[in-house]
């Protein structure tokens, strides 16, 4: 599977929310996740990565391991390959990483509201200590910046880059441990 995304910052989720509604979106998911990151021993400075590793549990408990190939980026857009697999215990999966070699290096908290509107979907994100985000998630960079136009958000700052550029960057806030 093939990503395009961008970050829309500084966003109102009611605002958004209700702007999404009246397009004619569906929400399909309203919860909180906790994600677990995971790499080669020794990861503690950006760019270091070879790719991404994560484990990612909603509130329903619902858990997914999310492998991803460090990012293209467009503009505004992130371009990355991405391999999801769903897990039935989210511990064992990490306690399995972590047997083979493989380090959990961090962990985040953020409450998600996602939509899906014709080919598109967004994602609503707030992480603790930080202002809301609207990721859109498209087929191309094009379509992306269409759904900026339609959401009339052209005003809002968006970026490519991802959470972990956003957080420690943009807000200067600890990415490694992001916790309610």
């Amino acid at each position: 599977m093939h990503e395009i995304e961008t970050k829309v910052l500084n966003v109102d989720k009611e605002e958004v929310k209700e702007k999404l509604k009246a397009l004619g979106a569906k929400e399909i998911q309203n919860t909180r996740l906790v994600i677990d990151w995971y790499g080669p021993k020794g990861l503690t400075h950006e760019g270091d990565d070879p790719w991404y590793l994560r484990i990612r549990t909603s509130t329903g408990g619902k858990s997914e391991i999310s492998w991803k190939s460090l990012p293209e980026i467009t503009g505004n857009t992130r371009h990355s390959d991405e391999i999801n697999i769903s897990v039935g215990d989210a511990i064992l999966a990490g306690k399995l990483f972590e047997n083979v070699g493989i380090e959990h290096y961090a962990h985040q908290e953020k409450d998600r509201a996602s939509f899906l509107l014709k080919d598109w979907q967004f994602d609503l994100d707030q992480y603790p200590g930080m202002p809301a985000y609207l990721e859109i998630e498209g087929k191309s960079h094009e379509h992306v910046q269409e759904a900026i136009k339609i959401l009339g958000l052209e005003d809002h700052k968006s970026i490519g880059e991802g959470e972990r550029v956003l957080i420690k960057k943009e807000y200067e806030l600890d990415w490694f441990n992001m916790r309610f």
